[in-house]
């Protein structure tokens, strides 16, 4: 028999000057570093990036550094990618960064093959990714991921999202040898994160641990870790916005962004996330935004269709609901409106019509129609 592991990540929460150690320290002498050059001048990783290069090469083995993360990564990202690979043999892969450095590591991984990295097409990426045709880790790639955002939760999950560079799909590539072997969480690093992004990724922390909670597969004990992640959230939120370089608050984020992680990694999201696809990728709405404008709807009508559904909703009582909550955490740093993004009563349909994805909507505890989605779509209009 076999027994899926709750979380077979090891999790690590450690600060920046013991960060370049615990990087230096992994036993692997073919490294392939997922971090934008930006990144490293930022906080000043360049003798890390420095010391890696030497020690690995010292060893005779091989240290590929990729210095470029776009947001949202896509097919073509992950096949530029594996050209400057090439043969090159590649044991562990450090990915720092914010969910796009971490997915697209996973996608690496995914796709990893020394004999093909140099003759993938985009076109040949792209047919991979549908099929869910990907190599499985069959090389034994060890991910390290180094989050530096606090709401992902990419750093204990086996799935990544790939976005088509056409902007009409959304991929996810799913395999358990996907999932970081370790996750290495460095509060300071979100330190810098500017008000925009600190709402965004911890609201996207927030709709993973509700969207878990009433998931049609949920657990006791996923809604106690969901439970706890958004009440870390509710407390400490806006206290990162209006007091950034306050490290004790955003530790206790980067707590909530892993047990959020730790709980949708067993259930897989639902609906407002599913929502969320067309929004970020026809109107570039940031995920974490555009996958939380539609949790207070979606709770609505989830309402008494999942168990202890009074206990979760109880937490937003003080604020008079999920909506105004969402209101006061991103006052004065974004409008959470649709047509603050740009939509209009027009797009709606179309909008709708993209929400269906599946693995996700069906995850739902209550099977939403197209016309649902409409309306909680114009709810927040």
């Amino acid at each position: 028999m076999s027994f899926k592991p709750f979380c077979s990540t090891e999790i690590v929460f450690t600060n920046m000057s013991e960060l370049s150690h615990r990087l230096l320290s992994i036993k692997a002498n073919n490294v392939l570093l997922v971090m934008s050059e930006s990144a490293v001048n930022r906080w000043g990783l360049g003798l890390m990036v420095d010391s890696m290069q030497k020690k690995c090469e010292s060893s005779s083995g091989t240290f590929i550094w990729i210095k470029s993360v776009a947001a949202n990564p896509t097919q073509r990202d992950i096949t530029e990618c594996l050209h400057q690979i090439g043969n090159k043999k590649i044991e562990a892969i450090i990915a720092l960064g914010g969910g796009s450095a971490i997915d697209l590591a996973k996608g690496i991984c995914a796709f990893y093959d020394r004999e093909k990295n140099s003759k993938y097409t985009i076109n040949m990426l792209t047919g991979l990714v549908k099929n869910k045709r990907y190599s499985n880790n069959k090389e034994n790639i060890d991910i390290i991921a180094v989050p530096t955002t606090a709401g992902t939760g990419s750093e204990v999950t086996q799935w990544a999202t790939i976005w088509d560079e056409s902007r009409t799909a959304k991929f996810s590539i799913d395999d358990p040898g996907l999932k970081p072997e370790l996750a290495i969480i460095v509060p300071e690093l979100t330190v810098s994160m500017p008000p925009k992004m600190t709402v965004s990724t911890g609201l996207d922390a927030m709709c993973q641990a509700v969207e878990a909670y009433w998931s049609k597969h949920t657990t006791p004990v996923v809604q106690e870790i969901a439970y706890r992640a958004v009440e870390i959230i509710i407390e400490n939120l806006r206290r990162a916005v209006d007091e950034p370089s306050d490290i004790t608050v955003r530790e206790k984020l980067c707590r909530a962004s892993v047990l959020a992680g730790l709980a949708f990694s067993q259930t897989r999201t639902t609906a407002c996330h599913s929502i969320s696809y067309p929004l970020t990728m026809l109107y570039g709405i940031p995920h974490g935004l555009a996958a939380s404008i539609s949790l207070d709807g979606v709770g609505a009508i989830n309402k008494g269709h999942f168990p202890n559904d009074t206990q979760l909703f109880s937490l937003f009582d003080k604020f008079g609901g999920i909506k105004n909550f969402i209101d006061k955490v991103s006052s004065g740093v974004v409008t959470m409106r649709l047509t603050g993004f740009g939509i209009t009563e027009n797009d709606i349909s179309n909008i709708a019509k993209n929400a269906f994805t599946g693995g996700r909507m069906d995850n739902n505890p209550v099977d939403l129609s197209a016309e649902d989605v409409e309306s909680v779509l114009r709810a927040v209009l």
